[in-house]
Formats: structure tokens, C-alpha cells, sequence
């Protein structure tokens, strides 16, 4: 399976390079003037999304025709998340996938017309990451976070939600990044192979890519991310300006749709069938689909898109204005608007979302 790399965008001049970007790719982008209506008088909705366990309610959502039965045609493409803000600000992509990072809040203080309209992943109970130490530097000694001391860590990019996490990590422990050996950038793939390899002892990686790790003898867990950033509104779903108030309705129906999967994901009478959809859509094995569900390590989304939105500003937000990853945090009604999910509330009803955690098993290999 290959996991494409998602990091955070630091840059002040990134984002007005990808404006100027999008306007160069006309009619090639996603969504450019498309017609709106597809077949059988469906709407059609145009969505960049990944196959990776995370958006595995994306999967099951499509598998299942939850998205047709709101009358909604959807036309995915699976481009880089944070290059696609820019098509989106333009009102050329309805529907992104974005984490609560700097990309997204540069952003909007840049002008993109985008607004984070759901969650799509909280880290309560569950994560979709852990902290792997290689085996032999675990058998030796490197069994916590504080045993991290003058060792070469990988974390995915300076800026990025794993420095976050490295950081909430390294502080509880009283230690700083000063006190490592040794920070690399890496994407997920290559941190596995550094690995195995030695040439890291430890890092951040998604699953399954770290399960199969763990199984295969390379890696060994030191900690989850759930453990270190306990219910952070760690995904979005963002929707243009344009599409919210130019299509309300249909936005709010395959919102609708979206809430459909993400039950069903989450409903255990249905866990051979959900199984089967997320091992076909990543090709990652049943048998390791199968060890993960249920775990400490199967993504959660809040069933009735719910965003934490003072979660975000308190913790992931203060991080980024304290790190200087961006000069201002925007008000919260200029990145999130929550008026899509409460239509699409109306169409499918509300359903409890209390949480569990004494329910939920812990992964170990």
C-alpha cells in the first residue's frame, strides 16, 4: 500500500503560489466548469479524498450507495490534500480532507474562500498513529518517550501535526526537541524503511502501515497519538464558499451520505462488511484490516460531524501561533461553518455520541 505523505504548510508565500497555480490550471482541475448535474438528475458533488484507513467512512459511504440515496453523484479524485485548498478557495473542488494544520489557517488568512464544515477524525479513544521505536533500540532501553533523549527521531516535516505531537510528547516528560539526538524529515513510507534500516530509532507512523511493522518484527509501539493528544480534532472536511451557499441543498445531502458511512463504519453488526469494503478500496490485507478494527488504532469520527472547534483553537491552534507556523489564528467563524452538518441533521436525525473509552482494546502487534 502506498500512503501519500500530508504535511503541514509553513511558508507564507506557499499558499500564494498555489492561487496563482490554480488559475494556470483551467479546465484540467477537478470540478472546473462541470456541469452540476449528473445522471438520472443527480447532483453531482466533486470530493478529494485518499483510500487510507482514516477515510474509511468515505469507502463505505460510496460502497454502499449512501451518497445516491440523497440523489448525490460523486466524482472523487485523490490529489495531494493541501495543493487542492487552492482549487477548492477558487471553487473548483467542493470537498477536501484537510488536518487542523497551518495549511489550512494560512489559508483562509490568505483569502481561500474554504470553510471546515465537519470532522472526519477525533482522537478519542483512537488514533491512526503511533510512536514505533526499532526493535533492537526498544530491546535496548528505548521503551517511553523519555528514553527518547540523544536519539535521532523521524517526524514528518517541521510545521507538521507530528512536530506537534513530538512536542505535546517530549513536554511531559520535561524534555525539549534540543534533547534529541537527531530530527529528520521523513515521509511515512521512509520512516518505516529508516526503521528497519537503523537509520532512525524512532518515529511517527499511519497505520497500517505501523501495524505491519509492528507484526513483522521491525518496530515496536511506544505510544499512540491518542495517548499524547487525547480527543484532537485531528481531520476536517472542507467545503468552498461557493458550493455551501451557491448549492446548500445539495451540499447538506451528501453530508447526509458522509454521516450514513461514518455510522455504519462505526456499527460492529456491520464490521464483516466494512471489513471487506476498506480491504478492496486500500489493498491492505482483510487479516490486517481485521486486527486493527475495533482497537486503539481504528479511527474515529463523531457520528454526527460534530468539530471541536475549542479543542482546535486551545491546543492545536496556540501550538501553531507559539511556533510561529502562522501570525494569526482566525476567529472560528472564518474557518468553520456549521451549518452544513446541521441541515444534513434534519435530513438523517442525530444519534448519540458518547464515547467509550474503557470499551476500546489496545493495540499491541
Amino acid at each position: 500500500m502506498t500512503i501519500k505523505r500530508i504535511t503541514t504548510i509553513k511558508q507564507k508565500g506557499v499558499i500564494a503560489a498555489l492561487l496563482g497555480a490554480s488559475l494556470l490550471l483551467g479546465t484540467a482541475a477537478c470540478g472546473d466548469d462541470a456541469e452540476s448535474t449528473g445522471a438520472g438528475g443527480t447532483d453531482k458533488v466533486t470530493v478529494n479524498s485518499l483510500e487510507i484507513l482514516s477515510l474509511a467512512p468515505m469507502m463505505v459511504a460510496d460502497a454502499k450507495g449512501f451518497f445516491g440515496k440523497h440523489q448525490v453523484e460523486v466524482e472523487f479524485s485523490n490529489a495531494d490534500i493541501y495543493s487542492r485548498l487552492a482549487v477548492q478557495g477558487q471553487g473548483k473542488l467542493d470537498v477536501n480532507i484537510p488536518g487542523t494544520g497551518g495549511a489550512l489557517f494560512n489559508a483562509v488568512n490568505q483569502g481561500l474562500r474554504v470553510r471546515a464544515v465537519a470532522d472526519r477524525q477525533q482522537y478519542r479513544c483512537a488514533s491512526d498513529n503511533l510512536l514505533l521505536a526499532r526493535t533492537q533500540a526498544f530491546d535496548g532501553g528505548l521503551k517511553s518517550v523519555a528514553d527518547l533523549k540523544g536519539k535521532k527521531v523521524a517526524i514528518l516535516a517541521k510545521g507538521s501535526t507530528t512536530e506537534y505531537w513530538l512536542d505535546r510528547a517530549l513536554g511531559e516528560v520535561g524534555l525539549k526537541q534540543s534533547d534529541l539526538g537527531q530530527i529528520v524529515t521523513l515521509s511515512y513510507p521512509d520512516t518505516a524503511n529508516a526503521l528497519k534500516s537503523g537509520a532512525v530509532d524512532a518515529g511517527f507512523v499511519v497505520q497500517p502501515l505501523a501495524y505491519q511493522l509492528i507484526t513483522d518484527g521491525q518496530a515496536k509501539r511506544v505510544l499512540a497519538m491518542n495517548e499524547v493528544a487525547p480527543n484532537q480534532e485531528q481531520g476536517l472536511i472542507t467545503m468552498s464558499q461557493d458550493f455551501i451557499s451557491k448549492r446548500p441543498e445539495v451540499a447538506a445531502r451528501w453530508m447526509a451520505g458522509w454521516l450514513e458511512g461514518v455510522r455504519y463504519y462505526q456499527d460492529p453488526a456491520n464490521k464483516d462488511d466494512v471489513i471487506k469494503i476498506v480491504a478492496e478500496r486500500t489493498k491492505v490485507p482483510a487479516e490486517t484490516i481485521t486486527k486493527l478494527y475495533g482497537t486503539d488504532q481504528w479511527p474515529y469520527m463523531d457520528p454526527n460531524g460534530r468539530v471541536d472547534t475549542a479543542t482546535v483553537v486551545a491546543e492545536d491552534g496556540k501550538w501553531l501561533l507559539d511556533n510561529k507556523i502562522i501570525e494569526k489564528l482566525p476567529e472560528v467563524g472564518e474557518w468553520h461553518d456549521g451549518s452544513v452538518v446541521d441541515a444534513a441533521l434534519k435530513i438523517v436525525g442525530e444519534v448519540p455520541a458518547n464515547r467509550d473509552c474503557g470499551s476500546v482494546q489496545k493495540l499491541e502487534s
